[in-house]
Protein backbone atom coordinates (compact mmCIF):
# COMPACT_ATOMS: atom_id res chain seq x y z
CA UNK A 1 0.00 0.00 0.00
CA UNK A 2 1.57 3.72 -0.90
CA UNK A 3 0.13 6.89 -1.09
CA UNK A 4 -0.45 8.28 -5.07
CA UNK A 5 0.41 12.01 -4.39
CA UNK A 6 0.49 12.28 -8.35
CA UNK A 7 0.50 15.65 -9.77
CA UNK A 8 -2.59 15.23 -11.83
CA UNK A 9 -4.37 14.56 -8.81
CA UNK A 10 -2.94 17.55 -6.91
CA UNK A 11 -4.84 19.21 -9.58
CA UNK A 12 -7.73 17.26 -9.40
CA UNK A 13 -8.53 17.38 -5.93
CA UNK A 14 -7.55 21.62 -5.96
CA UNK A 15 -10.32 21.97 -9.11
CA UNK A 16 -12.59 20.49 -6.85
CA UNK A 17 -11.86 22.18 -4.12
CA UNK A 18 -12.10 25.34 -6.10
CA UNK A 19 -15.25 24.78 -7.84
CA UNK A 20 -16.76 23.59 -4.24
CA UNK A 21 -15.93 27.18 -2.58
CA UNK A 22 -17.15 28.59 -5.36
CA UNK A 23 -20.83 26.55 -5.30
CA UNK A 24 -20.91 27.38 -1.69
CA UNK A 25 -20.37 30.63 -1.79
CA UNK A 26 -22.78 31.25 -4.90
CA UNK A 27 -25.15 29.55 -2.84
CA UNK A 28 -25.00 31.35 0.01
CA UNK A 29 -24.91 34.66 -2.59
CA UNK A 30 -27.90 33.29 -3.66
CA UNK A 31 -29.68 32.98 -0.28
CA UNK A 32 -28.16 36.55 0.81
CA UNK A 33 -29.69 38.08 -2.65
CA UNK A 34 -33.13 36.09 -1.96
CA UNK A 35 -33.91 36.02 1.63
CA UNK A 36 -32.04 37.88 2.91
CA UNK A 37 -31.05 37.41 7.06
CA UNK A 38 -33.49 34.14 6.79
CA UNK A 39 -31.05 31.09 8.18
CA UNK A 40 -30.15 28.47 5.06
CA UNK A 41 -32.17 25.78 6.42
CA UNK A 42 -35.64 28.38 6.20
CA UNK A 43 -34.35 29.73 2.37
CA UNK A 44 -33.89 25.97 1.41
CA UNK A 45 -37.26 25.12 2.39
CA UNK A 46 -38.81 28.47 0.91
CA UNK A 47 -36.71 27.95 -1.87
CA UNK A 48 -38.63 24.35 -2.77
CA UNK A 49 -41.50 25.55 -2.30
CA UNK A 50 -41.13 28.78 -4.78
CA UNK A 51 -40.33 26.24 -6.79
CA UNK A 52 -42.93 23.64 -7.13
CA UNK A 53 -45.76 26.49 -6.44
CA UNK A 54 -44.33 28.29 -9.53
CA UNK A 55 -44.62 25.54 -11.43
CA UNK A 56 -47.46 24.30 -10.04
CA UNK A 57 -49.60 27.45 -11.44
CA UNK A 58 -47.71 28.15 -14.51
CA UNK A 59 -49.65 26.72 -17.02
CA UNK A 60 -52.72 28.00 -14.88
CA UNK A 61 -51.55 31.31 -15.93
CA UNK A 62 -51.02 30.75 -19.45
CA UNK A 63 -54.72 29.72 -19.73
CA UNK A 64 -55.69 32.68 -17.62
CA UNK A 65 -53.44 35.09 -19.99
CA UNK A 66 -55.19 33.82 -23.12
CA UNK A 67 -58.55 34.05 -21.54
CA UNK A 68 -57.17 37.91 -21.06
CA UNK A 69 -56.51 38.48 -24.08
CA UNK A 70 -59.48 36.77 -25.57
CA UNK A 71 -61.38 38.83 -23.97
CA UNK A 72 -59.73 41.93 -24.63
CA UNK A 73 -60.24 41.46 -28.07
CA UNK A 74 -64.32 40.82 -28.25
CA UNK A 75 -65.07 42.59 -24.87
CA UNK A 76 -68.03 41.46 -23.06
CA UNK A 77 -70.28 38.75 -24.07
CA UNK A 78 -73.71 39.16 -26.46
CA UNK A 79 -76.21 41.14 -24.47
CA UNK A 80 -73.51 41.61 -21.54
CA UNK A 81 -73.46 44.84 -20.15
CA UNK A 82 -70.30 45.72 -18.05
CA UNK A 83 -71.50 47.66 -14.50
CA UNK A 84 -69.41 50.08 -13.03
CA UNK A 85 -68.93 49.66 -9.90
CA UNK A 86 -70.97 51.52 -6.96
CA UNK A 87 -68.59 50.12 -3.62
CA UNK A 88 -65.61 48.31 -3.77
CA UNK A 89 -64.90 45.56 -1.10
CA UNK A 90 -61.63 44.93 0.81
CA UNK A 91 -60.25 41.26 2.00
CA UNK A 92 -57.68 40.91 4.68
CA UNK A 93 -55.68 37.93 5.05
CA UNK A 94 -52.74 37.34 7.82
CA UNK A 95 -50.85 34.12 6.83
CA UNK A 96 -51.53 31.29 4.75
CA UNK A 97 -51.08 27.88 6.19
CA UNK A 98 -51.09 24.14 5.70
CA UNK A 99 -52.07 23.13 8.89
CA UNK A 100 -56.26 22.51 8.89
CA UNK A 101 -55.89 23.02 12.97
CA UNK A 102 -55.30 26.52 12.45
CA UNK A 103 -58.33 28.56 13.47
CA UNK A 104 -56.73 32.11 12.74
CA UNK A 105 -55.57 31.49 9.26
CA UNK A 106 -56.67 30.19 5.81
CA UNK A 107 -55.18 27.14 4.53
CA UNK A 108 -53.25 27.13 1.15
CA UNK A 109 -56.10 25.05 -0.61
CA UNK A 110 -58.70 27.44 0.90
CA UNK A 111 -56.83 30.48 -0.65
CA UNK A 112 -56.20 28.39 -4.07
CA UNK A 113 -60.16 27.70 -4.12
CA UNK A 114 -61.07 30.85 -3.17
CA UNK A 115 -59.09 32.98 -5.69
CA UNK A 116 -60.05 30.16 -8.78
CA UNK A 117 -63.83 30.80 -7.31
CA UNK A 118 -63.61 34.65 -7.62
CA UNK A 119 -61.50 34.54 -10.96
CA UNK A 120 -64.01 32.60 -12.65
CA UNK A 121 -66.79 34.40 -11.63
CA UNK A 122 -65.57 37.99 -12.80
CA UNK A 123 -63.70 39.98 -9.95
CA UNK A 124 -60.75 41.50 -10.36
CA UNK A 125 -58.14 43.05 -8.08
CA UNK A 126 -57.26 46.88 -8.12
CA UNK A 127 -54.26 48.43 -6.42
CA UNK A 128 -54.40 51.32 -3.93
CA UNK A 129 -53.82 53.58 -6.04
CA UNK A 130 -56.74 52.55 -7.92
CA UNK A 131 -58.71 52.78 -4.39
CA UNK A 132 -58.57 55.52 -3.31
CA UNK A 133 -58.43 57.44 -6.71
CA UNK A 134 -62.20 55.75 -6.61
CA UNK A 135 -63.10 56.42 -3.24
CA UNK A 136 -62.09 60.47 -4.35
CA UNK A 137 -64.76 60.03 -6.90
CA UNK A 138 -61.70 60.63 -9.86
CA UNK A 139 -61.78 57.33 -11.96
CA UNK A 140 -64.99 54.40 -12.14
CA UNK A 141 -64.33 51.01 -11.68
CA UNK A 142 -65.93 48.12 -13.02
CA UNK A 143 -68.42 46.35 -10.70
CA UNK A 144 -66.86 43.35 -9.04
CA UNK A 145 -63.72 45.25 -8.46
CA UNK A 146 -61.70 44.57 -5.13
CA UNK A 147 -58.73 45.04 -2.97
CA UNK A 148 -56.41 41.99 -1.37
CA UNK A 149 -54.19 43.00 1.96
CA UNK A 150 -52.41 41.10 3.97
CA UNK A 151 -51.19 41.74 7.38
CA UNK A 152 -48.08 41.43 9.51
CA UNK A 153 -45.81 40.93 6.69
CA UNK A 154 -45.28 37.28 7.45
CA UNK A 155 -43.38 34.89 4.76
CA UNK A 156 -46.63 32.82 4.94
CA UNK A 157 -48.22 35.24 3.61
CA UNK A 158 -46.41 35.82 0.55
CA UNK A 159 -44.59 32.41 -0.52
CA UNK A 160 -47.91 30.77 -0.84
CA UNK A 161 -49.68 33.87 -2.68
CA UNK A 162 -47.55 34.88 -5.16
CA UNK A 163 -47.47 31.84 -7.56
CA UNK A 164 -50.75 32.21 -7.62
CA UNK A 165 -51.43 36.23 -7.68
CA UNK A 166 -48.95 35.97 -10.81
CA UNK A 167 -51.40 32.92 -12.33
CA UNK A 168 -54.18 35.06 -12.09
CA UNK A 169 -53.02 38.81 -13.00
CA UNK A 170 -54.44 39.51 -9.33
CA UNK A 171 -52.28 41.72 -6.80
CA UNK A 172 -52.03 42.50 -3.28
CA UNK A 173 -50.84 44.71 -0.27
CA UNK A 174 -48.53 43.77 2.40
CA UNK A 175 -49.15 45.82 5.67
CA UNK A 176 -45.54 45.85 7.38
CA UNK A 177 -44.24 45.66 10.40
CA UNK A 178 -41.73 47.73 9.95
CA UNK A 179 -39.52 47.06 12.86
CA UNK A 180 -39.81 43.46 12.52
CA UNK A 181 -38.60 43.24 9.04
CA UNK A 182 -35.21 43.92 10.39
CA UNK A 183 -35.25 40.85 12.89
CA UNK A 184 -31.78 38.84 12.51
CA UNK A 185 -32.46 35.61 10.78
CA UNK A 186 -36.31 35.37 11.44
CA UNK A 187 -38.15 32.40 10.19
CA UNK A 188 -41.46 34.26 10.27
CA UNK A 189 -41.24 38.00 9.43
CA UNK A 190 -40.10 38.78 5.95
CA UNK A 191 -36.71 40.14 5.96
CA UNK A 192 -36.23 43.36 4.19
CA UNK A 193 -34.49 41.85 1.19
CA UNK A 194 -37.59 39.58 0.80
CA UNK A 195 -40.03 42.96 0.94
CA UNK A 196 -37.71 44.40 -2.18
CA UNK A 197 -37.77 41.51 -4.03
CA UNK A 198 -41.56 41.05 -3.73
CA UNK A 199 -42.26 44.76 -4.83
CA UNK A 200 -40.08 44.14 -7.63
CA UNK A 201 -42.68 41.35 -8.75
CA UNK A 202 -45.20 44.65 -9.44
CA UNK A 203 -47.86 42.55 -7.78
CA UNK A 204 -47.17 44.11 -4.40
CA UNK A 205 -47.30 47.20 -3.08
CA UNK A 206 -47.03 47.43 0.73
CA UNK A 207 -48.29 50.21 3.93
CA UNK A 208 -47.32 50.52 7.42
CA UNK A 209 -48.58 48.34 10.17
CA UNK A 210 -46.86 50.37 12.70
CA UNK A 211 -43.32 50.39 13.54
CA UNK A 212 -43.28 48.43 16.64
CA UNK A 213 -47.08 48.72 18.32
CA UNK A 214 -48.31 45.18 17.07
CA UNK A 215 -46.69 42.75 20.19
CA UNK A 216 -48.38 43.17 23.74
CA UNK A 217 -47.09 45.82 26.24
CA UNK A 218 -47.45 45.60 29.95
CA UNK A 219 -50.25 47.95 31.76
CA UNK A 220 -49.80 47.49 35.03
CA UNK A 221 -46.97 46.94 37.80
CA UNK A 222 -47.83 42.66 37.70
CA UNK A 223 -48.45 41.00 34.32
CA UNK A 224 -51.32 42.74 32.65
CA UNK A 225 -50.61 43.22 29.06
CA UNK A 226 -52.97 45.88 26.48
CA UNK A 227 -52.88 47.02 23.31
CA UNK A 228 -50.36 49.65 22.03
CA UNK A 229 -52.66 51.93 20.06
CA UNK A 230 -55.73 51.51 22.61
CA UNK A 231 -54.00 51.69 26.06
CA UNK A 232 -52.09 53.15 28.39
CA UNK A 233 -48.79 51.93 29.08
CA UNK A 234 -46.81 50.81 32.14
CA UNK A 235 -43.86 53.36 32.62
CA UNK A 236 -41.92 51.00 35.02
CA UNK A 237 -39.44 53.49 35.68
CA UNK A 238 -42.11 55.71 36.95
CA UNK A 239 -44.08 53.32 38.79
CA UNK A 240 -47.53 54.36 36.90
CA UNK A 241 -49.38 54.68 33.95
CA UNK A 242 -48.34 57.43 31.32
CA UNK A 243 -50.27 60.42 30.69
CA UNK A 244 -52.96 61.34 28.06
CA UNK A 245 -50.21 63.51 26.56
CA UNK A 246 -47.88 60.76 26.85
CA UNK A 247 -50.08 57.95 25.06
CA UNK A 248 -50.61 60.74 22.16
CA UNK A 249 -47.07 61.24 21.54
CA UNK A 250 -45.99 57.54 21.49
CA UNK A 251 -48.76 56.98 18.71
CA UNK A 252 -47.64 59.77 17.36
CA UNK A 253 -43.65 58.53 17.48
CA UNK A 254 -44.62 55.14 16.24
CA UNK A 255 -46.46 56.22 13.25
CA UNK A 256 -43.95 58.73 12.02
CA UNK A 257 -41.28 56.41 12.60
CA UNK A 258 -42.92 53.50 10.59
CA UNK A 259 -43.78 55.70 7.73
CA UNK A 260 -40.20 57.41 7.81
CA UNK A 261 -38.82 53.90 7.90
CA UNK A 262 -40.40 52.13 4.89
CA UNK A 263 -40.26 55.15 2.84
CA UNK A 264 -36.24 55.61 3.17
CA UNK A 265 -35.96 51.56 3.36
CA UNK A 266 -38.22 50.49 0.21
CA UNK A 267 -38.49 53.72 -1.37
CA UNK A 268 -42.13 55.09 -2.97
CA UNK A 269 -44.42 56.83 -0.09
CA UNK A 270 -46.60 55.64 1.84
CA UNK A 271 -50.27 56.69 2.78
CA UNK A 272 -52.02 54.01 3.79
CA UNK A 273 -51.91 52.09 7.76
CA UNK A 274 -53.59 49.33 8.75
CA UNK A 275 -54.60 49.31 12.53
CA UNK A 276 -53.03 46.57 13.99
CA UNK A 277 -54.97 43.76 15.69
CA UNK A 278 -57.68 44.40 13.14
CA UNK A 279 -59.99 46.06 15.32
CA UNK A 280 -58.91 47.71 18.13
CA UNK A 281 -59.34 51.46 17.11
CA UNK A 282 -63.06 52.68 16.61
CA UNK A 283 -64.88 49.63 17.61
CA UNK A 284 -63.20 47.29 20.26
CA UNK A 285 -62.15 50.20 22.36
CA UNK A 286 -59.94 49.46 25.52
CA UNK A 287 -58.77 47.78 28.76
CA UNK A 288 -58.17 51.19 31.03
CA UNK A 289 -58.35 53.95 28.28
CA UNK A 290 -61.61 54.42 26.38
CA UNK A 291 -60.16 57.36 24.46
CA UNK A 292 -57.07 55.40 23.39
CA UNK A 293 -58.67 54.43 20.21
CA UNK A 294 -60.32 58.10 19.05
CA UNK A 295 -56.97 59.42 19.84
CA UNK A 296 -54.80 57.10 17.69
CA UNK A 297 -57.46 57.33 15.19
CA UNK A 298 -57.08 61.45 15.31
CA UNK A 299 -53.28 60.87 14.73
CA UNK A 300 -53.05 58.13 12.46
CA UNK A 301 -55.51 60.65 10.29
CA UNK A 302 -52.58 63.48 10.46
CA UNK A 303 -49.97 61.21 8.87
CA UNK A 304 -51.76 58.74 6.25
CA UNK A 305 -54.27 59.04 3.98
CA UNK A 306 -56.79 56.02 4.28
CA UNK A 307 -56.53 53.84 7.57
CA UNK A 308 -57.77 50.53 7.29
CA UNK A 309 -60.07 48.73 9.95
CA UNK A 310 -61.50 44.68 9.61
CA UNK A 311 -65.12 45.11 9.12
CA UNK A 312 -67.45 44.18 12.06
CA UNK A 313 -70.96 43.61 12.41
CA UNK A 314 -72.13 47.65 13.04
CA UNK A 315 -70.81 48.63 9.24
CA UNK A 316 -71.65 47.89 5.65
CA UNK A 317 -69.30 45.10 4.13
CA UNK A 318 -67.89 47.20 0.90
CA UNK A 319 -66.32 50.69 1.05
CA UNK A 320 -68.99 53.84 -0.76
CA UNK A 321 -67.01 56.29 -2.55
CA UNK A 322 -66.23 59.59 -0.45
CA UNK A 323 -63.92 62.40 -0.13
CA UNK A 324 -63.83 62.16 3.60
CA UNK A 325 -63.59 58.94 4.61
CA UNK A 326 -60.14 58.59 6.48
CA UNK A 327 -61.50 54.60 7.85
CA UNK A 328 -62.09 52.10 5.33
CA UNK A 329 -63.16 48.64 6.20
CA UNK A 330 -61.73 45.65 5.50
CA UNK A 331 -64.00 41.80 5.32
CA UNK A 332 -61.86 39.20 7.42
CA UNK A 333 -61.74 35.96 5.65
CA UNK A 334 -62.36 33.37 7.71
CA UNK A 335 -59.90 30.51 8.38
CA UNK A 336 -62.82 27.81 7.11
CA UNK A 337 -64.35 29.71 3.72
CA UNK A 338 -64.27 28.15 0.68
CA UNK A 339 -64.16 29.88 -2.25
CA UNK A 340 -68.55 29.33 -2.87
CA UNK A 341 -68.04 30.83 0.64
CA UNK A 342 -66.53 33.64 0.17
CA UNK A 343 -67.82 34.32 -3.46
CA UNK A 344 -71.46 34.44 -1.38
CA UNK A 345 -69.87 36.90 1.01
CA UNK A 346 -69.09 39.25 -2.00
CA UNK A 347 -72.65 38.82 -3.81
CA UNK A 348 -74.36 39.59 -0.85
CA UNK A 349 -72.15 42.71 -0.05
CA UNK A 350 -72.83 44.25 -3.77
CA UNK A 351 -75.51 47.58 -3.63
CA UNK A 352 -78.32 46.02 -3.89
CA UNK A 353 -81.31 47.59 -6.42
CA UNK A 354 -84.63 49.27 -5.84
CA UNK A 355 -87.17 47.99 -6.06
CA UNK A 356 -86.35 44.90 -3.64
CA UNK A 357 -88.37 41.86 -2.21
CA UNK A 358 -87.18 38.93 0.65
CA UNK A 359 -89.02 36.45 0.92
CA UNK A 360 -86.22 34.83 3.51
CA UNK A 361 -85.47 31.69 1.38
CA UNK A 362 -81.73 32.06 2.26
CA UNK A 363 -79.95 35.42 3.98
CA UNK A 364 -79.34 37.71 0.81
CA UNK A 365 -77.31 39.91 3.44
CA UNK A 366 -78.97 40.73 6.61
CA UNK A 367 -76.15 41.30 9.37
CA UNK A 368 -76.85 40.97 13.26
CA UNK A 369 -75.89 44.17 14.66
CA UNK A 370 -76.49 42.60 18.26
CA UNK A 371 -78.83 39.83 19.28
CA UNK A 372 -79.67 36.87 17.23
CA UNK A 373 -80.51 36.11 13.34
CA UNK A 374 -81.75 33.55 12.15
CA UNK A 375 -83.37 33.29 8.36
CA UNK A 376 -84.50 30.17 6.27
CA UNK A 377 -87.64 28.57 5.54
CA UNK A 378 -89.48 31.97 4.17
CA UNK A 379 -88.50 33.21 7.86
CA UNK A 380 -86.67 35.84 9.60
CA UNK A 381 -86.56 35.73 13.17
CA UNK A 382 -84.09 37.94 14.95
CA UNK A 383 -84.04 37.56 18.89
CA UNK A 384 -82.37 39.32 21.71
CA UNK A 385 -79.12 37.93 23.74
CA UNK A 386 -80.26 36.16 27.07
CA UNK A 387 -78.57 39.11 28.55
CA UNK A 388 -80.23 41.88 26.49
CA UNK A 389 -82.99 43.71 26.17
CA UNK A 390 -82.98 44.12 21.91
CA UNK A 391 -81.97 42.87 18.81
CA UNK A 392 -80.82 44.74 15.62
CA UNK A 393 -80.45 44.21 12.14
CA UNK A 394 -79.67 45.67 8.95
CA UNK A 395 -79.60 44.64 5.40
CA UNK A 396 -76.22 44.82 3.48
CA UNK A 397 -75.83 46.75 0.00
CA UNK A 398 -78.83 49.41 0.67
CA UNK A 399 -76.28 52.01 1.91
CA UNK A 400 -76.95 54.11 -1.63
CA UNK A 401 -80.75 53.62 -0.96
CA UNK A 402 -82.61 56.81 -0.67
CA UNK A 403 -86.51 58.06 -1.36
CA UNK A 404 -88.11 54.79 -1.12
CA UNK A 405 -91.07 52.94 1.01
CA UNK A 406 -90.05 49.90 3.14
CA UNK A 407 -92.83 47.30 4.12
CA UNK A 408 -92.90 44.52 6.39
CA UNK A 409 -95.49 41.55 7.09
CA UNK A 410 -94.02 40.44 10.83
CA UNK A 411 -95.21 38.36 13.85
CA UNK A 412 -95.06 40.44 16.73
CA UNK A 413 -95.90 39.39 20.08
CA UNK A 414 -94.42 40.99 22.80
CA UNK A 415 -92.01 44.81 23.37
CA UNK A 416 -92.16 47.26 20.19
CA UNK A 417 -90.50 46.48 17.21
CA UNK A 418 -89.02 49.04 14.92
CA UNK A 419 -88.14 49.73 11.31
CA UNK A 420 -84.85 51.48 10.74
CA UNK A 421 -84.20 53.47 7.43
CA UNK A 422 -82.17 56.20 6.15
CA UNK A 423 -79.08 53.84 7.86
CA UNK A 424 -75.81 54.62 7.61
CA UNK A 425 -74.28 51.89 9.55
CA UNK A 426 -75.68 50.19 13.09
CA UNK A 427 -75.20 53.14 15.66
CA UNK A 428 -76.71 56.04 13.07
CA UNK A 429 -80.27 55.65 11.41
CA UNK A 430 -83.84 57.09 11.55
CA UNK A 431 -86.66 55.01 12.88
CA UNK A 432 -90.45 53.87 12.81
CA UNK A 433 -90.72 52.49 16.44
CA UNK A 434 -94.21 50.65 16.99
CA UNK A 435 -95.38 49.97 20.35
CA UNK A 436 -99.22 48.85 20.98
CA UNK A 437 -101.28 52.03 21.31
CA UNK A 438 -98.29 54.15 20.04
CA UNK A 439 -95.88 55.12 17.13
CA UNK A 440 -92.96 57.04 17.30
CA UNK A 441 -90.13 58.58 14.48
CA UNK A 442 -86.52 58.84 16.61
CA UNK A 443 -83.33 59.84 15.36
CA UNK A 444 -80.25 58.18 16.52
CA UNK A 445 -76.91 59.66 16.03
CA UNK A 446 -73.65 57.81 16.86
CA UNK A 447 -75.70 55.63 18.95
CA UNK A 448 -77.54 58.63 21.20
CA UNK A 449 -81.34 58.47 20.05
CA UNK A 450 -83.99 61.42 20.14
CA UNK A 451 -87.71 61.39 19.94
CA UNK A 452 -88.68 63.38 16.89
CA UNK A 453 -92.63 62.89 17.05
CA UNK A 454 -95.34 60.56 18.61
CA UNK A 455 -98.46 59.49 18.10
CA UNK A 456 -101.23 57.25 19.96
CA UNK A 457 -103.34 55.13 17.60
CA UNK A 458 -105.42 52.20 19.32
CA UNK A 459 -105.32 50.02 16.06
CA UNK A 460 -101.84 49.43 16.62
CA UNK A 461 -101.27 46.40 18.54
CA UNK A 462 -99.47 42.98 18.93
CA UNK A 463 -100.64 40.07 16.39
CA UNK A 464 -99.67 37.24 13.86
CA UNK A 465 -99.43 39.11 10.66
CA UNK A 466 -99.25 43.03 11.18
CA UNK A 467 -97.79 45.26 8.36
CA UNK A 468 -95.53 48.00 9.26
CA UNK A 469 -94.20 50.44 6.86
CA UNK A 470 -91.84 53.47 6.41
CA UNK A 471 -91.47 55.49 4.22
CA UNK A 472 -88.42 58.24 3.42
CA UNK A 473 -88.90 61.27 0.68
CA UNK A 474 -87.12 64.24 0.58
CA UNK A 475 -86.78 65.87 4.22
CA UNK A 476 -89.88 63.39 4.94
CA UNK A 477 -90.30 60.73 7.39
CA UNK A 478 -93.17 58.57 7.35
CA UNK A 479 -94.69 55.69 9.24
CA UNK A 480 -97.70 53.48 7.99
CA UNK A 481 -99.33 50.87 10.09
CA UNK A 482 -101.70 48.18 7.72
CA UNK A 483 -100.22 50.55 4.63
CA UNK A 484 -102.31 53.19 5.94
CA UNK A 485 -99.84 56.68 7.12
CA UNK A 486 -100.43 57.58 10.56
CA UNK A 487 -97.42 59.87 11.32
CA UNK A 488 -94.73 61.91 9.78
CA UNK A 489 -92.31 64.92 10.04
CA UNK A 490 -90.03 67.34 7.82
CA UNK A 491 -87.17 66.37 9.52
CA UNK A 492 -84.64 64.06 7.37
CA UNK A 493 -81.13 64.54 6.87
CA UNK A 494 -79.39 61.56 4.96
CA UNK A 495 -80.32 58.81 3.05
CA UNK A 496 -79.59 55.01 3.68
CA UNK A 497 -80.47 51.74 3.90
CA UNK A 498 -83.09 49.33 6.20
CA UNK A 499 -82.66 47.41 9.38
CA UNK A 500 -85.26 46.11 11.93
CA UNK A 501 -84.94 46.48 15.71
CA UNK A 502 -86.78 44.96 18.53
CA UNK A 503 -86.93 45.56 22.02
CA UNK A 504 -88.51 44.28 25.21
CA UNK A 505 -87.42 45.65 28.92
CA UNK A 506 -87.19 41.90 30.34
CA UNK A 507 -83.89 40.50 29.18
CA UNK A 508 -83.77 37.91 26.71
CA UNK A 509 -87.62 38.29 25.58
CA UNK A 510 -87.35 40.67 22.76
CA UNK A 511 -88.44 38.82 19.41
CA UNK A 512 -89.93 38.79 15.98
CA UNK A 513 -90.77 37.34 12.94
CA UNK A 514 -90.61 38.41 9.94
CA UNK A 515 -92.23 36.90 6.69
CA UNK A 516 -91.84 39.35 4.30
CA UNK A 517 -89.94 42.64 3.48
CA UNK A 518 -90.84 44.98 0.77
CA UNK A 519 -88.92 47.75 -0.99
CA UNK A 520 -89.88 50.65 -3.46
CA UNK A 521 -88.98 53.56 -4.87
CA UNK A 522 -91.23 56.37 -3.55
Amino acid sequence: MYLDISLKKILLLCALGVILYAAVNATFFLKDARYGSTPPFASAALAVEEISLRSLYGFLGVVWDIERRVQSVFGPGTGEVERTARAVPVLTYHRIVNSKNDLNNVTANNFHDQMLTLKEAGWQTITLAEYRAYMRGDITLPEKSFLITFDDGAKESFYPVDPILSALGYSAVMYVIAHAAEIPESTYYLSSTEIRRMLETGRWEIGSHSYDGHRPYSTDSAEGEGLFFADKLWRAEDGRLETVEEFRARVHEDLVHARSDLESTYGGVIETFAFPLGNETGIAGSSNFPEGASITEHEAGEIYALGFLQTSNNVFSFNYPSHRAFIAYRIHVDYDWSGARLLRQLEVGLPKDVPYQDSFAENRGWIAAWGMLDVGTHNLALHSDSDASSASIFLDGTYLWDSYTFDASAHWQSGSISLLVDLIDAKTYDTCAFSPGSVRIQHTESGTTTVAAEKRNALITFGPDVHIGARVHGDVIECTWNYTSVIEVYDRSHGGGVGVQVWNPMLGSASAQLSEVLVRPF
